[in-house]
């Protein structure tokens, strides 16, 4: 089975679509017991979405201390 820190590594090849269909499936029965992983795997999403656009906005104050603390927690 996949480990946190695995399906970490193999994030963006995930998304992609660049992982052999074992690891795949690998990945998808992590994600569907281990909400911190999707919650990871949907923001990850998130900010590829939002990166793609052109337009700027501005983060909350003290979001990139969040995300760092929560990353350090959990990876």
């Amino acid at each position: 089975m996949v480990s946190c820190k695995k399906l970490a590594q193999n994030l963006s090849a995930y998304i992609e679509g660049d992982v052999d269909r074992e690891l795949c499936g690998e990945i998808e029965r992590h994600l569907s017991h281990c909400r911190r992983c999707s919650v990871l795997l949907d923001s990850v999403r998130k900010v590829l979405v939002i990166s793609g656009d052109e337009q700027l906005f501005e983060l909350p104050m003290g979001y990139e201390e969040r995300l760092h603390s929560f990353l350090d927690r959990h990876i």
